[in-house]
């Protein structure tokens, strides 16, 4: 009876869910039967895991990865330093750049109107002047008289040649001619050096050599203020030719009120009742208005003359074009670094993604 109780009492307690630990061994290796719990967990194993599952970079790992490589790295921003030092110093053909400084001259009228600014009729600021200027002197007609212009082979030689063979220009080609004409223009800057009207304006002309560069510019300067003065005369050719036509029909109003005038006068001698003298009043009036509007006219064509008579350049050159000491193109410091820098990051990049490539076929794998 005791053992029945004993069976029974034991058979009361809670079964453990664990299963307690074998000391039974299996297999070849005689390693102890255990259970999962049994064994200890790593927080940084599981933690990688779900780093992984989840598509997240391990910053410590990627510069790990990277480290390892760096040999490649190293020798891919060489190659980029090479590549760069390479077109700066051997392939790109050096463009220099020569700059002259402009005053536009103020007209002398009670507006005082810039230069640019009198010649279009309005009133701007100095980004009319600039915009007019850059215009002008990158026109087509300015750029074919400046292509039919001699100048000096080099500076050491007095020998004149056309611009169009200095720069080899087919100008029995017209497509290769306009191709030209385009490139001219492009190389041709105009800028604001103060800001205000009739401020400093700073011309620039790129080419393949120095002396190129100051003797276009030169040329540029030369051809702009004779084509900007023909400009100034035909405009005020046209103006006077206005103001001579609106002077002749205001002479003839102001004639014609003053003989309306003598006409009543001589008609009525005696002047006694208010009408009359009303009647004379307005004659008088009108005869006032129209002399006033003559002598304007008149005032306005003759100062037209004046400004015709003088036909002054529109611009002053303050700095006449500069001979440039060094290139302006390619900035070799520049093309180095951008060089250095994408062989840098450019096979950081190219690592990483075949790392990541290589991932995601070993876990489809």
């Amino acid at each position: 009876m005791w053992r029945h109780e004993k069976t029974r009492f034991l058979s009361m307690k809670p079964r453990c869910t664990r299963r307690r630990p074998s000391f039974r061994f299996f297999g070849s290796g005689g390693f102890p039967r255990r259970c999962l719990s049994d064994f200890p967990t790593f927080p940084e194993m599981n933690q990688e895991v779900k780093t992984e599952e989840a598509g997240e970079i391990d910053l410590l790992d990627l510069l790990k990865f990277l480290n390892h490589h760096r040999w490649k790295i190293a020798a891919s921003a060489i190659g980029g330093l090479s590549l760069a030092g390479l077109y700066a110093f051997v392939l790109a053909t050096p463009v220099f750049m020569s700059s002259a400084l402009l005053l536009p001259v103020q007209s002398q009228n009670l507006d005082q109107l810039g230069a640019a600014s009198a010649l279009m009729g309005k009133k701007l600021g100095n980004s009319g002047d600039v915009d007019l200027y850059q215009s002008l002197l990158t026109s087509r007609t300015v750029i074919k008289k400046l292509i039919r212009t001699e100048i000096a082979e080099s500076d050491s030689s007095s020998k004149m040649t056309p611009v169009y063979q200095a720069l080899d220009i087919d100008t029995s080609n017209p497509i290769k001619l306009e191709v030209a004409i385009k490139n001219l223009s492009k190389s041709i800057k105009v800028d604001s050096k103060e800001s205000g009207v009739g401020g400093i304006l700073e011309v620039k002309a790129e080419a393949k050599s120095p002396w190129l560069a100051q003797q276009l510019l030169s040329s540029i300067l030369k051809i702009g203020q004779e084509e900007i003065r023909l400009i100034r005369i035909e405009r005020t050719n046209v103006i006077i030719n206005r103001l001579g036509i609106a002077v002749s029909q205001a002479k003839s109003e102001w004639d014609s009120a003053a003989g309306a005038l003598t006409w009543y006068k001589d008609r009525n001698r005696s002047i006694i009742l208010p009408d009359q003298m009303l009647k004379i009043a307005k004659f008088e009036m009108e005869k006032q208005a129209k002399e006033q509007k003559y002598l304007l006219a008149r005032k306005e064509y003759e100062m037209q003359l004046l400004e015709q008579a003088k036909a002054a350049p529109p611009m002053m050159i303050l700095d006449p074009a500069n001979y440039p000491a060094k290139a302006s193109k390619p900035q070799k410091k520049l093309l180095l670094v951008f060089g250095l820098f994408a062989g840098l990051f450019g096979s950081c990049g190219f690592l990483m993604a075949f790392r990541t490539l290589t991932k995601a076929q070993i876990k489809s794998n």
